[in-house]
């Protein structure tokens, strides 16, 4: 046994085992009369050369002479040595009895001559197994388990890298202050975070080995971490059990005494830098990510400010698939800019004609009509006006109908190669592809980030888009600028899990996605065509629409236009039209005889129309709110092409207007 090699052989003696140890049902006790060894603070180490479990042992409330240790039914059954270790005060000197050896009940204390005086010494005791019981060798533990040290860089940030070997150690100080923990009221320490899956008590990231210099470690491969959080790194942290059964977490903080690297810290937790990381890009990273933007500083009159504060974006590779946060359930009302947001995601659900909803955080219909507070005013959820034609309709996917599971972080950014994974995109390839649902579709989970980016990246790659695409994607989510912060490595992570090659460096990377589906029996070749045809289809559209008699033009103000004016071609005097692409008749709309919404159309009643229009393949418009006045401009354009293909221009200080190639002076005279 390795482990043994750090200690010296102190004794060999026999006894029955049972004479100092019994087991009832989990427990283990060790009788302790007659003994000098009463410090209230003892412990039972149980291992072998690959494993080692400390247990906390107590006083047994039934009989004063014995201790007591919860054991776990299995595991440690195979143990090759134990240990008992006083882990607060010295122990006290004793003698060998008279026949020369050890009493079971006295060897805590017959084998301490000579040791020192400091705390946290020990004896190991390794069983061995022999016709009259068992043999007992005892040997001192000195002041640490087995001399491993460790620098104040590697305490102070956590973790000791073996590059050679492909090694992480996972380190826990007790000896710093700032941890503000003694060793004796430590019973366990977990690391967890996204390399545990947020675990906090997985026994596999226990660290379950002591360091001669008071450190709780546990050294596993890189591949044990290589699982990343939503900065790009392993994010982690400490999980402690103490003595008494409390637990509590140890978060990241720069100002530890000592000072772990602040490159190493991303909000409360702790990062692991591999080997050609770039440490000070990282640390960018924490820069960019803790800046909340306040709505006061939103230029919401920019489409592009629009699209960020809502999460609302085409999936790269495709023309009808959009992402967005969610479309009605508010998420972060903490941040003032929780309305807008929402107000945002409808306005641009409604331009661009969105018809089908593809739901990854389950039905959250129930939650209309209850409210919110947000920056001090209180708000009532309400279904939006172009979602509710597509629940009346069914065409809304509930991801997780299917398989009685509905998407959950780890299983889309952990799990990607799984059956469940595997059958959601299949549930949603199925749906899109189907004629009963007609795009655009919408996708999204609450805040439009972890699934939604997957999901997204993963349809965007069978319909071919680059990696260059998807990584700028899914980073976007971080321009919501409320502390959700989404680096390109996490989505590598989940993409390389799925199907085994790197999206970054594998020109086939597409192809191995497409494979990974079909190979398991998930898709086929066809549907995987059908996906990339539906989602890239070129649509038409024409308006017509007759309209009374001396109207100078007419124009159009749709949902897809974001309500602004758009020309439409003119037929005859009563008589427009205008074809449009990628658009679809989900649109609201209204015509206007000039370029602004001074002169919309109004009813034979001489009244506003009450509602947008939906789509007719022929409209007509009974009157006008008023015309404009009759110009040169219009006169020009009266027996000609419509007034949009008229361009007013300055030339030489005067203004004249260009049309078909030629100029005319504001009297509608030509001048060239």
């Amino acid at each position: 046994m390795k482990r043994l090699l750090f200690f010296v052989v102190a004794a060999l003696c026999s006894l029955h085992m049972f004479a100092a140890w019994s087991f009832s049902g989990g427990c283990m006790y060790f009788d302790n009369s007659q003994t000098q060894w009463n410090d209230g603070s003892m412990m039972l180490i149980i291992g072998k050369s690959t494993y080692s479990s400390v247990y906390t042992m107590m006083a047994d409330p039934t009989n004063a002479d014995r201790w007591m240790c919860d054991l776990p039914t299995s595991g440690w059954s195979d143990a090759e040595y134990m240990a008992i270790i006083s882990a607060s005060k010295a122990w006290k000197s004793g003698n060998f009895g008279p026949d020369n050896l050890v009493n079971a009940k006295h060897y805590s204390a017959a084998y301490t001559a000579g040791l020192s005086s400091s705390a946290g010494h020990g004896y190991l005791l390794t069983p061995q197994t022999t016709a009259n019981g068992c043999t007992l060798i005892l040997s001192s533990l000195g002041s640490g388990y087995n001399g491993v040290t460790f620098t104040e860089t590697e305490k102070n940030n956590c973790y000791k890298l073996d590059e050679a070997n492909q090694q992480i150690t996972l380190i826990f100080s007790t000896s710093s202050k700032r941890f503000n923990i003694s060793k004796s009221d430590v019973s366990k320490v977990y690391a967890y975070g996204s390399i545990s899956l947020w675990s906090k008590e997985d026994e596999g990231f226990r660290l379950t080995n002591y360091s001669s210099d008071g450190c709780f470690y546990r050294t596993l491969p890189f591949s044990s971490v290589e699982r990343l959080g939503n900065c790009g790194q392993a994010e982690w942290l400490f999980h402690v059990v103490k003595s008494d059964g409390s637990t509590y977490d140890v978060r990241s903080h720069s100002s530890w005494q000592g000072g772990i690297d602040s490159r190493l810290v991303f909000g409360n937790k702790m990062l692991i830098a591999m080997p050609g990381d770039d440490l000070d890009e990282i640390a960018s990273r924490w820069q960019y990510a803790k800046y909340v933007k306040p709505l006061s500083e939103w230029n919401l009159t920019d489409s592009m400010e629009q699209a960020r504060i809502s999460n609302f974006r085409r999936v790269p590779g495709t023309k009808h698939l959009y992402r967005s946060y969610h479309p009605y359930d508010p998420c972060r009302e903490e941040y003032d800019t929780e309305v807008e947001r929402l107000h945002y995601i409808r306005h641009f659900a409604e331009q661009f004609g969105i018809r089908n909803d593809i739901a990854l955080s389950g039905n959250m219909t129930s939650h209309a009509g209850q409210t919110y507070t947000c920056a001090g005013t209180t708000y009532t959820i309400t279904i939006p006006e172009y979602y509710q034609p597509i629940i009346a309709t069914n065409n809304v996917l509930y991801v997780g109908t299917r398989n009685g599971h509905t998407p959950g972080y780890n299983d889309v950014l952990y799990y990607s190669d799984g059956e469940r994974f595997a059958q959601w995109i299949q549930e949603v390839v199925e749906f899109i592809i189907d004629d009963a649902h007609p795009g655009p579709f919408q996708i999204h989970c609450a805040l439009g980030a972890d699934r939604t980016g997957v999901f997204s990246e993963t349809l965007g790659a069978l319909c071919d888009a680059n990696w260059e695409d998807l990584s700028y994607d899914y980073f976007r989510t971080s321009e919501l600028r409320i502390e959700e912060y989404r680096h390109p490595n996490t989505i590598r992570y989940s993409l390389r899990h799925m199907c085994g090659v790197d999206p970054a460096t594998d020109p086939n990377f597409n192809e191995a996605v497409k494979q990974h589906f079909i190979q398991g029996g998930w898709l086929t070749a066809d549907q995987i065509n059908a996906l990339k045809a539906k989602l890239n289809k070129t649509y038409e559209l024409t308006y017509n629409v007759t309209v009374p008699e001396g109207t100078p033009a007419c124009y159009i103000a749709a949902q897809w236009s974001g309500w602004n004016p758009v020309a439409m071609e003119k037929v005859d005097e009563t008589h427009y039209t205008l074809t449009m692409t990628d658009i679809n008749d989900s649109h609201r709309y209204k015509y206007l005889c000039g370029p602004s919404w001074d002169y919309e159309e109004y009813g034979a009643d001489g009244q506003r129309l009450p509602d947008n229009r939906h789509y007719a393949e022929n409209d007509v418009v009974a009157m006008w709110k008023t015309v404009p006045p009759i110009t040169a401009i219009d006169q020009i354009n009266d027996n000609q092409s419509p007034m949009i293909n008229a361009v007013k221009v300055l030339r030489d200080g005067q203004l004249l207007i260009e049309k078909n190639d030629k100029l005319y002076n504001v009297t509608g005279a030509e001048v060239r």
